[in-house]
């Protein structure tokens, strides 16, 4: 390498001013030894020289070790992120088995572990929901068969319009009503027979849920099973006409064992309480209605009593009976009548219409009836539905309580 420097000279003798360019070309080691030879010359200079030497390889050392530590670091990141992206296209494809492995334990091995127990959660949430879905199935296949339970459609007698309607708290009601309608024996080629009576049940059974919904169907089969108890076999003159015998049409229904209400409540406790746990117990209230004399027969037990509202105003409480059914055993229960005039509404309810209670206190049977009476006139399926609007406005934004069962039966 050399260097160049002009120097102008001047000449001063001649009078005039003439320049004149000096070239100097050198090395730099020369230049070095000219300007700082002198002052470090000697021991001091190999000791510095040594030290920046040595200076010089402890920072090429470093950056050599800081080059290795970025290359691991990189590779560690990329590896795990690669494992990342790995896990998430098994978890995208169901595999929610796989599992990320760790070996180490930077920020990224815990966001790995994460991802772990994230994959562990979901295939459980996953599980949790298909076991839901299963019994949301079960639950709605039970909702249709206790829909089945309840009469289907609001029968009615020549002398007596019958109603009733059930609203589970829940998915399935512990409640139970049912009307059996009992006809005169058939004859031969007698196809439409005329009402003689009907069988009133309203019950409420202990607990909520699916337990109570099982001991209702039991109930409910009992009942059923007493009033076909008294039922006269139907035999028919060939095999092809009892194949196609219609059970309305040439059966004969026999209510003799219904019209005795306390009876059939004492074998119904007799039944529950040595079929079911101790805990287990229902209100029950059964009536027997007769067409020709407007006779109402009936026994309660331990069910809130039904009400009947007269032209005039006046309330019957129907209260006669006993206690509960299946609490204890070898209860009998009384009976009590009385003739239904025109105009006469009974009104039987579970608990569920009159506790629910908003800041006012309880909706009560005051209230009820004050709706009853105010659209007496109406159809039944009227009156019923303006109870259960007032009802759910007493409830208001709240969660219905209990199961609201109503039945209403009015004199012709």
């Amino acid at each position: 390498m050399s260097f160049t420097s002009t120097e102008p000279i001047t000449e001063w003798d001649s009078g005039e001013r003439d320049n004149i360019f000096i070239a100097v070309s050198s090395r730099p080691s020369l230049l070095y030894n000219q300007l700082f030879g002198s002052s470090l010359g000697g021991i001091v200079t190999s000791v510095w020289r040594i030290g920046i030497i040595l200076l010089c390889v402890v920072f090429a050392l470093i950056e050599l070790l800081a080059l290795w530590m970025a290359i691991g670091l990189s590779r560690s990141i990329t590896s795990s992120v690669a494992d990342l992206y790995s896990a998430t296209e098994h978890i995208e494809d169901g595999d929610l088995d796989y599992r990320i492995g760790v070996k180490s334990d930077d920020q990224l091995a815990e966001l790995s572990r994460s991802f772990n127990t994230m994959s562990g959660s979901l295939k459980r949430l996953l599980e949790g929901q298909k076991e839901k879905e299963r019994l949301q199935n079960e639950i709605s296949i039970a909702q249709e068969v206790q829909a089945n339970l309840f009469p289907l459609h609001s029968q009615g007698l020549e002398t007596l319009d019958l109603h009733g309607v059930c609203r589970p708290a829940r998915s399935v009601s512990g409640d139970y009503y049912d009307f059996l309608v009992f006809h005169e024996e058939a004859h031969a080629g007698m196809v439409n027979r005329r009402e003689t009576g009907v069988g009133i049940a309203i019950g409420d059974i202990s607990g909520k849920g699916i337990s109570a919904a099982l001991l209702m169907a039991t109930l409910h089969s009992a009942v059923r099973a007493y009033r076909f108890a008294s039922e006269e076999l139907v035999y028919s003159e060939s095999s092809v006409e009892g194949l196609v015998a219609s059970r309305e049409g040439r059966g004969g229904d026999r209510d003799e064992l219904f019209q005795s209400p306390g009876r059939i409540l004492s074998l119904l406790n007799r039944h529950l309480y040595r079929s079911t746990q101790p805990e287990k117990y229902a209100t029950l209230f059964l009536a027997h209605y007769d067409v020709a004399t407007a006779m109402m027969t009936y026994s309660n037990a331990g069910q809130l009593p039904p009400l009947v509202l007269s032209r005039d105003g006046h309330i019957r409480r129907l209260d006669k009976g006993g206690t509960v059914v299946g609490l204890m055993d070898g209860m009998h229960y009384e009976e009590d009548r009385f003739r239904m005039q025109p105009g006469d509404i009974m009104v039987a309810y579970s608990d569920g219409v009159t506790e629910p209670e908003n800041d006012f206190g309880e909706f009560g049977e005051e209230r009820m009836m004050e709706v009853v009476a105010r659209y007496r006139d109406q159809p039944l399926h009227v009156i019923s539905g303006q109870v259960m609007l007032a009802l759910d406005a007493w409830i208001g934004a709240e969660e219905q309580p209990d199961d609201i069962t109503l039945v209403l039966a009015r004199q012709t």
